[in-house]
Order: C-alpha cells, then sequence, then structure tokens
C-alpha cells in the first residue's frame, strides 16, 4: 500500500534493516532528492527515484533523528504489531532482559529502542481508550460473538475495527454493571449490519454463542445478504451451517485475517442494498 493512502502517525515496517519496527510516519518525498542524509536510509537499497517515507521510531520529539523507509516497506500498523513489538523491546531492554538471555544492548541503542518502546506503549493506550470509549465510528455495527476465553483477542478485534472506522460491539465494553446481560446482548444484536462469529476449540463448545450467531443466520437467509462472518483463530470443528461460509483465517496470521474481514465488510457495505430498494 502507498503511503499516499496512509494516515500520518504509527505505522509498520515491512522490510529492510528495520523490519517488525513501529515508528512514527511524519511525512513523505515522491522521490529521492539531493538533500537526503545516506546515513539515515539505514540499508543499502538503491532508492534514487523511488517515493519514500520519513520516520521516526518514537515521538517527533524525543527520538533522535528519522530515517529514510522505502515507500513499499511501510504499512498501517494493527493492535497485534504493537503487542508483539512492546514484548519485544521488552525482552531487549527491560528489567529482565539479561536473564532472558538477551544480547547485551549499547547506551546509544537501548536510548533508541527505550524511545521507541515509549511511543508503542502510548499508541497502545490512546487505541484502548479511543475503542472503548469514543463516540460510535460511521461505518459498519458489528456484533463480535466469542467464547469468554478467547477474549484476548476479541478486544484486539475489536479496538482494529474501531480504529478502521467502525462500531464494534463488545460485551466488556457494551454492558455496564448492573444492566441486564441478555437484554444488551438482543440489543446489540438487533441493531447489528454484521456478526463476527470467532470460531475456537472454545466457542464451538458454547450454546450462549451458538444461539447468538443463529439469529442472525436465519435473518441472512430471510434478507438474503451476508451477515454473518466467520473467523478461524485456531484449529477446531466448525458448524454445519457455517461449513459453506468462507471465512477469514487468523490461524498464522492476525493481519492477513484482519485486512480480509475489513475487505469483506466495506465490499459488503457498498453492495448492501438500501431501505428503499428492500421494500
Amino acid at each position: 500500500m502507498s503511503t499516499e493512502h496512509i494516515p500520518y502517525g504509527p505505522v509498520y515496517i515491512t522490510d529492510g534493516p528495520h523490519s517488525g519496527r513501529i515508528g512514527n510516519y511524519d511525512d513523505n518525498d515522491t522521490e529521492f532528492s539531493d538533500d537526503i542524509d545516506f546515513d539515515l536510509v539505514g540499508d543499502d537499497d538503491d532508492i534514487e527515484g523511488r517515493r519514500v517515507a520519513i520516520v521516526y521510531f518514537g515521538d517527533f520529539f524525543l527520538a533522535n533523528g528519522y530515517y529514510i523507509i522505502p515507500d513499499e516497506y511501510v504499512r498501517e500498523v494493527t493492535t497485534a504489531d504493537l503487542l508483539k513489538r512492546r514484548e519485544e523491546l521488552h525482552n531487549l531492554i527491560g528489567r529482565f532482559a539479561a536473564a532472558k538471555g538477551s544480547p547485551k544492548v549499547g547506551a546509544k541503542r537501548k536510548i533508541e529502542l527505550l524511545t521507541e518502546l515509549h511511543f508503542v506503549e502510548g499508541v497502545l493506550v490512546d487505541r484502548m481508550i479511543h475503542a472503548r470509549y469514543s463516540n460510535k465510528g460511521q461505518g459498519a455495527k458489528i456484533f463480535i460473538s466469542h467464547s469468554s476465553k478467547d477474549k484476548q483477542f476479541a478486544t484486539w478485534l475489536g479496538t482494529d475495527l474501531k480504529t478502521s472506522g467502525h462500531t464494534p460491539w463488545f460485551d466488556e465494553w457494551d454492558i455496564c454493571v448492573g444492566e441486564s446481560i441478555p437484554e444488551k446482548i438482543s440489543d446489540g444484536l438487533s441493531s447489528a449490519d454484521f456478526i463476527i462469529v470467532v470460531l475456537s476449540t472454545n466457542s464451538i463448545k458454547s450454546k450462549w454463542m451458538e444461539r447468538e450467531w443463529h439469529a442472525k443466520y436465519w435473518s441472512e437467509i430471510e434478507k438474503n445478504r451476508t451477515i454473518v462472518l466467520p473467523l478461524l483463530i485456531e484449529d477446531c470443528t466448525i458448524p454445519e451451517l457455517l461449513k459453506t461460509k468462507k471465512y477469514a483465517d487468523f490461524r498464522s496470521n492476525y493481519n492477513d485475517g484482519l485486512e480480509d474481514v475489513l475487505f469483506a465488510v466495506d465490499r459488503l457495505l457498498e453492495t448492501r442494498p438500501t431501505d428503499e430498494e428492500q421494500s
């Protein structure tokens, strides 16, 4: 994806010497120019004539300068990227890094990684707060049906759906203390444009989950449009009613699965008939 379509802010570096790092995308250049410092490029790629991104590994005011990253090495960051990178940084420079056998990091490099860690943790906190407490998005209303044992995955997914402009319905965010759980779930299901069914060894044993997506499945048949979106997060026995559906596969790569879900939701919204057409 070209950086022309990526908003300024946190990005993931997919290739080159900085592969796997989380950067702060500040600007871009349509092509290599004479005022670019080769020391900031950080790799041996010939970037002359290529579109490049200006990336800081940390907050603009804390990072020790910026780096020039080839445009095709930059993509939007997901919650899974942030969590994975935070763990990597803690293993490298955290309190117990030496006990884990991590190689010793020089003082200059340690400061750079600490700056990146500070940025990563700040982005994570902002995302979680925004996902849970901000105003509703303008995209699709998406009910996330999941086993309580898969809550961590559901939280990541809900956060990324919200970041992408949709409105996820997630029990931990949408049911307050003292409220009727069945009533709130019923409200969430009735107002949802789509229901995501998180399939795992835990979820296929859940009768509660089965009732949630069954209601929307028969609504899908009645309205003759796709409403139920299955997601596979681990090998399990897929329910008979969902076997004919293509599922988003999260088993080996969270980001690929998320991309498939977002593409499906966007396309289904575009092709959905209007209220007038339905009537």
